[in-house]
């Protein structure tokens, strides 16, 4: 299913439609469908497609002259601008060091304005570290470097139309914005059968998706492997990281930044407050939400994940950890809405900084101030019960880590908000401007 990246495509045919020869690189994790967005793009184009595989130099060469002659042909008969995709394009210069030189000179051999030449790579650690000096002089020819992303909760929704708001965060909880992962959700199961048969059942599509997925980019699985599964216990603090590995810090601090580098974790940057002291630093987290999942309430429990029946390992390891994954996820995606209603000038004032803060007394889920002095802060319930003004009294509490006076207050809750809340708002005339939002209204 295609869906989205209209963007991409916009940019991608600018390129096409320049007057000129064009060199362009797509990079992004398996899985994002780059494939699938260059089918897109030359629908109505003409195009030579070769994919890369690990060959000796003389058998790469043999199959992808094969390629260039196709090319030729149609640049002899006239027949308008080729696409010339090379798919993993990474693997034709592994074993071949003089791979960029000599596509250099076929490139600049090629007629002016007739050929768009994609290189598209899955290994995004690979092209944002170590491409530019592979390549050489020929990398200050590239008209154009895209990363695909994973696409947002709010494009997710748009693969499941009909489904829910809430049915779609569980989803999303688990699979994240990989079109590959989302492909494989079958609507006609329940939740608690998509899981087991995806993650639990012998032969499960995504039983061993983790390992493998990082095996594409890493070694050193061993070390990865601990470092993942600390930072799934959502204790971010590099201190922490630091005490319960063992490892140096330097150790870590380099498999964290490979990590980074292939966008699966990331550095946590919480809002400051002017009370700066009131902040916790050096904090890490897993990004990706399917290594997440899998290192949150799997991989903890693997040697029960292999003995117990999917359905008991389920219950047992899953249902609750669940509903906790899902209340980080509806704390992430209340915060991006946030920061595009902020962008857009949705909100009351425009803030300069807008983020969740990460208190040494606790975490308040949105927090934002501008340079008039504005403060707003805002949190997220996700339970079965409706928000009360014992969650409100709490909000209030926490927002002492940041400011004595609060201006807006955004309060988001997957269930509503309870009638004794809302009458008690409506009874007090000094509180900061409140909105409320819930789960089937985003």
């Amino acid at each position: 299913m295609f869906v989205g990246r209209d963007k991409e495509l916009a940019l991608l045919n600018k390129q096409f439609h320049s007057r000129k020869n064009a060199l362009v690189v797509v990079y992004g994790r398996e899985g994002l469908g780059k494939t699938s967005l260059i089918k897109r793009l030359v629908e109505d184009k003409i195009c030579v497609y070769y994919h890369g595989r690990e060959l000796s130099p003389e058998e790469q060469g043999f199959y992808f002259e094969k390629k260039k002659e196709e090319l030729a042909e149609y640049l002899i008969h006239g027949q308008g601008k080729i696409c010339l995709v090379l798919d993993e394009f990474d693997q034709m210069q592994k074993a071949n060091k003089s791979f960029f030189a000599d596509l250099q000179a076929y490139y600049d051999s090629l007629p002016p304005d007739r050929v768009m030449v994609l290189l598209i790579s899955s290994q995004t650690h690979w092209v944002k570290t170590s491409m530019a000096k592979d390549m050489g002089d020929f990398e200050s020819q590239i008209s154009l470097s895209l990363e695909l992303k994973e696409f947002s909760f709010m494009e997710m929704t748009d693969r499941f139309p009909g489904v829910s708001t809430e049915d779609c965060l569980k989803i999303y909880a688990v699979l994240g914005g990989v079109p590959a992962y989302l492909d494989l959700w079958d609507l006609n199961k329940s939740y608690k059968e998509n899981i087991k048969d995806l993650f639990l059942a012998p032969g499960g599509k995504l039983r061993r998706e983790a390992n493998r997925f990082l095996k594409t980019s890493l070694r050193e699985l061993p070390y990865y492997n601990t470092i993942l599964s600390v930072l799934g216990e959502d204790r971010p603090k590099l201190n922490y990281l630091y005490a319960r590995t063992g490892f140096s810090r330097a150790k870590i601090s380099v498999y964290i930044k490979h990590l980074i580098q292939m966008g699966v974790a990331g550095k946590i940057s919480s809002f400051e407050p002017e009370k700066k002291f009131m902040v916790m630093k050096g904090l890490y987290c897993i990004t990706d939400k399917l290594l997440h999942f899998y290192y949150k309430l799997i991989y903890p429990n693997l040697t029960e994940a292999e003995w117990l029946d999917p359905e008991d390992f389920y219950e047992t390891y899953l249902r609750e950890g669940l509903e906790d994954l899902c209340a980080q996820t509806y704390r992430g995606i209340c915060l991006e809405m946030m920061q595009l209603m902020n962008q857009f000038n949705r909100l009351p004032d425009k803030f300069d900084s807008l983020a969740s803060m990460y208190g040494k007394t606790g975490l308040i889920p949105i927090a934002a101030s501008n340079s008039q002095g504005k403060i707003l802060l805002g949190t997220c319930k996700w339970s079965q019960e409706a928000f009360d003004r014992q969650d409100f009294e709490t909000l209030l509490e926490d927002g002492k880590q940041v400011s004595d006076s609060v201006d807006y207050l955004y309060l988001f809750a997957k269930k509503g908000f309870s009638k004794d809340f809302k009458d008690y708002l409506q009874s007090q005339e000094n509180l900061p401007q409140v909105e409320c939002i819930a789960l089937d209204q985003m």
